[in-house]
C-alpha cells in the first residue's frame, strides 16, 4: 500500500535490508564491513548506491539566468516598436511621395515640406520632429539613407542649424547603437572573432604601450580619426565600441566631432540644391550664370573645403596618432637606441597590414608544418 502511494507521488522507493536467517552461512560478514559489495538495482546494470538516487530535474525551454537573455529580448522587441513609431511619424507629414529615391523625388518632398514649414511655428517643430525621430532610428539601428536626410535639412534650414541638428542626431543614434549592440557582445563575439580583436587593438591601442611611461591618445581621438578618415563604416565603429566596452563619454566626443565635417558636407549640398532650384523657378537662368553667382561660388568653395579637408589632413593627423601613442624611453635606456628607432606609423595605416600578415603568417606556418613533416618522414625512410 505504502508502494502504491510513494509511486503516485514520485517518491523514491525505499529498498528493505534482507533480513538475516539463522540458517545463513557462518562465512557470512557483518554489515559494518568495508568490503562488502553495495546492494544492485534490479534494474540498472552497474553497481551503485541506490540510496543516493536523486529525483529528475526538470528541463526548462529557457535556460539561463533572466539577467543575461532579458537585455537580448528588449533589443529584439524594440526594433519593430520602434520601427511602428517611425512609420507612424512618417505618415504624419503632409507629402505624396512615401519615400525619396531620386534626387527629383527629394526635390519635391523638399517643396512640399519648405512650403508646409513656411506655415507656422508648429509646422515646423512637427517636421524637425520627424526628422530627429527618422534619423536617430536610422543610425540606431545601421539603416542605409541617413544622408538624404541632411540633404533635406541643409534643402530646409540654414546649413549651420542644419549641420548642427543633424550633427546632433548622428550623435545620439550613434551612442544607441553602440548601447544596443553591448547586449549583444557575446553573440557578436563568437560570430566575428578576428574583425573586434583587431578593432578592440585599434581603440586601445598598441599591447607595448600598456605601461603607466607609455602614453597613449583617449579613445576618443581614435573614434574621431576613424571616422574622419573613413576606413571603417560608421555602422560598424557603433557596433564595435559597443561591444568594445567603449565608455560613453569617448563615443559621444567621437562620434561628434568625427561627423560633423562630413554633416556639413550633406547639408551644404542641400543648400546649393534649394539654392538652384529656387532661382531656375523665380528667374529663368541658365545654369552656367547660376554657378557663376558669388553665392553658388562661396558654398562650392566651403564644401570643397569640407570634403577634402579630412582627406588632405589624413597624414596630419596619422602623425598626431603616433606622437601621442609613441612610447616614452625608460630612464636606463641607451639615448642612441631610442634615436634609431623608427617612429611607428599609426594603428590606422597598421590594420590592412595586420590582416593581410596574420593571414601570410598562418599560411606560412602550415607550410613548415608540411614540410618538416615531409622531411622526417623522407627520414625514416632512409637507411641507416
Amino acid at each position: 500500500m505504502l508502494s502504491h502511494l510513494s509511486q503516485l507521488l514520485h517518491l523514491p522507493v525505499q529498498h528493505a535490508l534482507p533480513a538475516s536467517s539463522p540458517s545463513s552461512s557462518p562465512l557470512s560478514r557483518a554489515s559494518s564491513d568495508d568490503s562488502i559489495l553495495p546492494i544492485a538495482s534490479p534494474t540498472r546494470a552497474v553497481f551503485d548506491d541506490p540510496y543516493s538516487e536523486k529525483r529528475p530535474q526538470r528541463h526548462w525551454i529557457w535556460d539561463g539566468t533572466p539577467s543575461v537573455h532579458a537585455p537580448v529580448l528588449f533589443v529584439l522587441l524594440l526594433f519593430p516598436l520602434s520601427t511602428a513609431l517611425v512609420v507612424f511619424c512618417m505618415s504624419t507629414l503632409p507629402i505624396t511621395i512615401s519615400w525619396p529615391r531620386t534626387l527629383t523625388d527629394l526635390a519635391e518632398v523638399g517643396r512640399q515640406l519648405q512650403e508646409y514649414t513656411q506655415s507656422g511655428s508648429v509646422p515646423l517643430a512637427h517636421v524637425v520632429g520627424v526628422i530627429s525621430v527618422t534619423a536617430v532610428w536610422k543610425h540606431a539601428w545601421s539603416i542605409p539613407g541617413s544622408v538624404i536626410w541632411n540633404v533635406l535639412a541643409g534643402a530646409l534650414f540654414s546649413p549651420a542649424y542644419a549641420t548642427l541638428l543633424l550633427t546632433i542626431l548622428t550623435t545620439t543614434g550613434s551612442v544607441l547603437s553602440s548601447l544596443l549592440s553591448a547586449p549583444m557582445a557575446p553573440f557578436l563575439t563568437q560570430v566575428f572573432p578576428k574583425a573586434l580583436a583587431l578593432t578592440r587593438t585599434a581603440l586601445e591601442g598598441d599591447s607595448s604601450s600598456q605601461s603607466s611611461n607609455h602614453p597613449k591618445s583617449s579613445a576618443w581621438v581614435r573614434l574621431s580619426i576613424l571616422r574622419l578618415i573613413g576606413i571603417v563604416p560608421w555602422a560598424g565603429i557603433n557596433i564595435a565600441s559597443g561591444v568594445c566596452g567603449v565608455s560613453l563619454r569617448d563615443c559621444i566626443l567621437g562620434s561628434f566631432i568625427g561627423c560633423m565635417p562630413w554633416t556639413a558636407v550633406s547639408c551644404q549640398i542641400g543648400d546649393i540644391l534649394q539654392t538652384v532650384a529656387s532661382d531656375a523657378s523665380s528667374t529663368p537662368r541658365t545654369i552656367q550664370s547660376l554657378l557663376a553667382s558669388p553665392d553658388i561660388i562661396m558654398k562650392l568653395v566651403l564644401l570643397s573645403f569640407l570634403s577634402l579637408a579630412p582627406i588632405l589632413g589624413r597624414n596630419h593627423l596619422r602623425a598626431w596618432l603616433s606622437s601621442s601613442t609613441s612610447t616614452v624611453p625608460p630612464l636606463d635606456q641607451d639615448p642612441s637606441q631610442t634615436a634609431e628607432r623608427l617612429p611607428r606609423w599609426s594603428w590606422v595605416k597598421d590594420l590592412p597590414n595586420r590582416i593581410r600578415r596574420s593571414s601570410h603568417s598562418r599560411t606560412r606556418s602550415l607550410l613548415q608544418k608540411e614540410l618538416q613533416a615531409l622531411t622526417q618522414e623522407k627520414n625514416e625512410r632512409l637507411p641507416l
